[in-house]
């Protein structure tokens, strides 16, 4: 699986602390199983957040990373709080 990393992306991580990175970074390593199983029950819960094709991806109990999935391609596009992630996806 391939990941490409948007600006927005990049701008959201820059503002996290040390261990909220390394949180987002340990569900990107992740992300290759729970795509491959996304029903299982543990580890990465993925959920559809739109038909588009948005998804997210929990990081602990406040963040959500948002992204896209076509063609063996994951396009990282936010992480963000639950407000955050409303406000994208009315912007869709």
């Amino acid at each position: 699986m391939r990941i490409e990393l948007t600006e927005s992306f990049q701008r959201s991580v820059h503002d996290l602390g040390a261990d909220e990175r390394a949180a987002v970074f340990d569900v990107l390593l992740s992300l290759p199983e729970g795509i491959g199983d996304p029903h299982r029950h543990a580890g990465t819960v993925l959920r559809k957040l739109h038909p588009s094709g948005v998804w997210e991806a929990r990081i602990g109990l406040g963040l959500r990373l948002v992204f896209t999935f076509a063609r063996g391609t994951a396009t990282l596009v936010l992480v963000g709080n639950h407000d955050e992630v409303r406000r994208f996806l009315r912007s869709l």
